[in-house]
């Protein structure tokens, strides 16, 4: 693997090969249309990685940070978001599914 490159100053830059996130875009899978929740929902967060990470480490604040702005979720505030729950396992491609259910 190459670890970076020399530009032109000699100074080392980054190569490609140190961009460790997969492309796999910002659209929801599964579905092509985005539903909107107004009830309290609890949001889980499913990480698959290759190597299992420190519970401390794993964290969804800009995750529900965006749902919020996307308009998915109407606030991230304690009467709207009553439940986040982080489960991960190892596996092979790395990726965070995030649920969201009424309840």
């Amino acid at each position: 693997m190459n670890k970076g490159i020399n530009d032109e100053d000699g100074d080392r830059t980054a190569s490609a090969d140190a961009n460790l996130e997969s492309a796999i875009g910002n659209a929801p899978l599964g579905s092509d249309e985005v539903p909107t929740f107004v009830a309290p929902v609890r949001v889980t967060f499913h990480h698959t990685r290759k190597r299992l990470a420190d519970i401390d480490g794993l964290s969804g604040k800009a995750v529900l940070d965006g749902i919020v702005a996307l308009g998915i979720l109407a606030d991230d505030k304690a009467e709207q978001v009553t439940e986040v729950t982080h489960r991960q396992e190892k596996g092979g491609m790395e990726k965070t599914v995030v649920v969201i259910e009424s309840h």
